[in-house]
């Protein structure tokens, strides 16, 4: 979708404010982390993404990068029915239900504080090869999708292919995985950026097959 999360191009903003180098400022903020990577409902990440886009622009820009994950936590679980409103205003009571919940091996808590490979080993035919000169299409989804407004409608060269992935577009809306490979896509900041772009620089971004087609 095209909401103010994708900022990619967009001026402005002002200069971007160096932060110290802590990646907590405050203790709920450790627990929302937490929480979200062990309370697993739908398909967490993705749809996780989709609801913090679908957040009104005056509240994305106000509001801190843990209360985005905070609001899609609360919604997700409201939604697959773990807790009630009540419940939400009032954390001291007992959950509607839990017997939904997947319980969380020990062995599994590292893998989810380092991050885990979604990559798939399935037989998908690329539908491009490194070297392939492509366009990114031209297309405005509704929904969740990992390609930048930036991005459309330029050409780049495939420049590595990370072999099969889920598509988020999908997994974010239930509608499954739909495997297909994914690409490091070479693109130049002149194609990007036009006349304002340094004619040394490029810009690498990984794409689906289904955002690509084929251009000579």
């Amino acid at each position: 979708m095209n909401g103010i999360h994708d900022m990619g191009g967009m001026d402005g903003f002002g200069e971007v404010q160096p932060q110290d180098s802590e990646a907590f400022h405050e203790d709920w903020e450790k627990q929302v982390l937490a929480a979200t990577f062990l309370i697993r409902t739908g398909s967490p990440v993705d749809e996780s993404r989709f609801i913090q886009e679908s957040i009104p622009p005056a509240d994305y820009l106000s509001q801190s990068y843990f209360w985005r994950w905070l609001h899609s936590l609360e919604t997700r679980l409201l939604k697959y029915g773990f807790v009630s409103e009540e419940e939400l205003r009032n954390p001291e009571g007992r959950l509607a239900r839990v017997d939904g919940f997947q319980a969380v091996r020990a062995e599994e808590v590292e893998t989810q504080r380092t991050g885990r490979s979604k990559r798939m080993q399935v037989d998908v035919p690329p539908r491009f090869q490194v070297g392939d000169r492509v366009m990114v299409k031209n297309e405005h989804p509704r929904g969740h999708t990992r390609r930048p407004r930036y991005v459309r409608g330029r050409r780049g060269r495939v420049h590595i292919d990370y072999g099969v992935y889920p598509l988020p577009d999908t997994r974010a809306h239930g509608l499954g995985d739909k495997p297909q490979h994914c690409y490091s896509v070479r693109f130049t900041a002149i194609e990007l950026w036009g006349s304002r772009g340094n004619p040394r620089d490029v810009v690498y971004l990984d794409l689906f097959d289904d955002y690509l087609e084929a251009y000579s």
